[in-house]
């Protein structure tokens, strides 16, 4: 697998109609965020063949006074920007969400596909993201919406996701992908921090004795 990292987020919009056919999330909308370049990068993997076979997002926000009070007015704001409705059905998150704890410089993780043919990169490139994101910007926390199947069958789990949560977020009218309900995936600090490690030991594992 080839790993390539860029800021130019027209590339992804393009990348992701030539991949997909369908037009980019508007967290990760050039047009929708003039400053994108340079609070965000997105992420492709290509097969031996050149091929690209997965794509994902990052960028960061802050959260004031809090991931909870904060994230409804920030996609609505977002989609606005482009002429799209969306109509919640609760204005905030359950009172026993995580989310009110988690506040400062936080990550949103989105746009993540990875072709059927190739899910052996999984969840390797989803990490490997999540770990530059945490080098690059030293968040308190990485986030990530995802719908019931993805949350439900440990995918997010394995990707370093160590807090799930269902019906974070509700709608009456969702978002073009989205689902009723929507789960929301956190991975605070000191879990990023721990994956780190991990990888880091297993690394150290498996490199060459020296030679005496």
């Amino acid at each position: 697998m080839d790993f390539r990292i860029s800021t130019d987020f027209s590339e992804l919009v393009r990348e992701r109609q030539r991949l997909r056919g369908t037009d980019v999330s508007p967290m990760f909308d050039p047009q929708a965020c003039r400053s994108l370049s340079e609070r965000g990068f997105w992420m492709a993997v290509n097969d031996r063949d050149g091929k690209t076979v997965g794509l994902q997002a990052f960028r960061l926000d802050d959260a004031d006074p809090n991931l909870a009070e904060w994230v409804l007015g920030w996609m609505m704001g977002l989609y606005a920007k482009r002429r799209e409705m969306i109509v919640p059905r609760a204005v905030m998150p359950p009172e026993h969400s995580l989310s009110h704890l988690i506040r400062g410089r936080i990550v949103y993780h989105g746009e993540l596909w990875i072709d059927k043919h190739a899910k052996g990169c999984f969840p390797v490139f989803p990490r490997l993201g999540m770990m530059l994101a945490m080098v690059k910007w030293q968040p308190e926390a990485i986030w990530a919406l995802t719908g019931q199947s993805m949350a439900t069958r440990g995918h997010m789990v394995r990707m370093g996701y160590g807090h799930l949560e269902q019906s974070f977020l509700t709608w009456e009218w969702e978002p073009d992908g989205a689902e009723q309900a929507e789960w929301v995936g956190i991975a605070l600090r000191r879990h990023l921090e721990f994956s780190i490690a991990e990888m880091a030991t297993t690394e150290a594992k498996y490199q060459p004795s020296p030679v005496p």
